[in-house]
């Protein structure tokens, strides 16, 4: 059996590359799998190659596959879609399977349309390889846990749960070789050197923590699970010597929830010589000196931190579980041991009032970071943020293209769509625009392709966000 794996792009007709973009480790993981299990498998990442209507009839054409996956995440679940209805035009007898958080959440809904045979729910490797081996063997779709799909009375049948995968080094590391590496291109915000190429990884799968406005929970569970930490230098080793990747940004929702993990992998990291430049996403209460002083060591050169608010009682509403003060001390901290920093705020939490804004500009002000983002909060669905939305008819659209960090669509009485745009916009440039700020930046620059992110951020804060952060 032939095996295509879609990672949908920013739109079917507009040819416009993302300013920004990174590997579909996802689809990666998938095929690994696959290929280990001898089937024929390849991805197009539709992301970054411009893909279009033209282009996926010609890819079609060329491999016929037999069955193809479609990674969803909410931004693009109708691009998904469009897919599908393209693939079924083109060839009636093509599986189509759909997975990722968008799937997972809302896979009832998805699966009845007629373009969709199956949705794939939660975590996708072993379901899709045994997915894949019943319909070669002719098994009933009902043996493959982890699915969802309608059958020919029309009526929606979800198959039993699958389990998570307990040890993460059981997989073999995702198939780089079938993605196109040299040509992703990571925000300056996640790369460091102007030598080697870029790559991102995750090391860790799932969340304990309880977040309202959080997706990472719908399709990898609370359980915290890991690859030990000589999976994840062999693979830094495979990447840094086949690929001369030199720039790595770990992914991981919270890179640091385990120190004395990542104490091991940055270890390992200087002892085999592994000349990188490095950053990771962090938490606020999971540093220490000590920690950080490792980490700059092995190659780290900046940690990004989701503050989300500058006001204590929307922190916990969001069941954040970190402070003010917390906040307070892991910048100090990390900037105290030479690391760049930077901040994630949200704008429009439940809550939220025109007060509890001018909190989140002033911590952000007083923490300084080296790089902040104001993103527009959105309630992925799945999430406590999402069905709070919904009960209290604060959600002004049902157009999944419109879920992404640079639109408004959640309304209350406190703060309108326009007071919320207003507040993104006020507060980047109230950050940004300060003669300290753009001084800083330009120090900072190191290549024309630095030269040109600036330039993006600059778009952002001068005129709109609309064509800058799409999907």
């Amino acid at each position: 059996m032939k095996v295509l794996l879609i990672h949908p792009p920013i739109s079917m007709t507009e040819d416009t590359p993302p300013l920004f973009n990174s590997l579909p480790l996802g689809l990666g993981y998938i095929a690994s799998v696959l290929e280990q299990n001898d089937i024929d498998v390849r991805i197009i990442d539709g992301y970054i190659e411009g893909l279009n209507r033209e282009k996926l009839s010609r890819e079609l054409d060329a491999y016929s596959p037999d069955l193809v996956g479609v990674s969803v995440v909410t931004p693009r679940a109708k691009q998904g879609l469009e897919i599908a209805r393209i693939i079924k035009d083109k060839s009636p007898e093509t599986y189509v399977v759909l997975g990722g958080p968008h799937i997972t959440a809302l896979g009832h809904e998805v699966v009845t349309h007629d373009e969709v045979d199956i949705g794939v729910i939660g975590e996708g490797e072993n379901t899709m390889l045994d997915l894949v081996k019943a319909i070669e063997n002719g098994k009933d779709l009902s043996s493959v846990s982890g699915i969802i799909y309608q059958d020919k009375d029309g009526q929606v049948i979800r198959t039993k749960s699958r389990e998570m995968i307990k040890n993460l080094d059981d997989l073999p590391r995702p198939a780089y070789h079938l993605l196109p590496i040299g040509k992703y291109n990571p925000p300056a915000a996640w790369s460091k050197r102007t030598d080697g190429t870029y790559a991102n990884i995750i090391t860790s799968r799932g969340c304990p923590h309880s977040c309202t406005y959080c997706d990472v929970r719908i399709t990898f569970g609370r359980r915290y699970r890991t690859h030990s930490p000589e999976h994840v230098v062999d693979e830094l080793e495979y990447l840094y010597n086949e690929f001369k990747v030199r720039n790595i940004s770990f992914r991981d929702s919270i890179f640091n929830l385990n120190k004395e993990r990542i104490k091991q992998i940055c270890r390992l990291i200087i002892k085999r010589g592994l000349d990188i430049s490095w950053e990771c996403n962090g938490r606020v209460n999971y540093v220490d000196e000590e920690l950080l002083r490792v980490m700059k060591e092995s190659g780290c050169w900046q940690i990004q931190y989701g503050v989300e608010s500058g006001n204590q009682e929307i922190l916990n509403k969001a069941s954040r579980n970190t402070t003010i003060d917390q906040i307070k001390e892991a910048f100090k901290l990390t900037k105290k041991v030479g690391l760049e920093v930077h901040g994630y705020f949200m704008v429009g939490l439940p809550g939220e009032t025109k007060e509890t804004l001018k909190d989140t500009i002033k911590l952000a002000k007083e923490i300084s970071p080296d790089l902040v983002g104001f993103t527009i909060a959105i309630p992925f669905p799945g999430t406590e943020f999402f069905e709070w939305a919904k009960e209290h008819n604060y959600l002004r659209t049902d157009d999944w293209n419109s879920f992404v960090y640079n639109t408004a669509i959640v309304e209350t009485p406190q703060l309108s769509i326009n007071d919320l745009l207003d507040a993104q916009k006020k507060a980047l440039r109230s950050y940004y625009l300060r003669p300290s700020q753009i001084l800083k930046q330009a120090l900072k620059m190191r290549s024309f392709n630095d030269l040109k992110t600036n330039i993006g951020y600059a778009k952002v804060l001068l005129f709109s966000f609309k064509d800058i952060y799409r999907g």
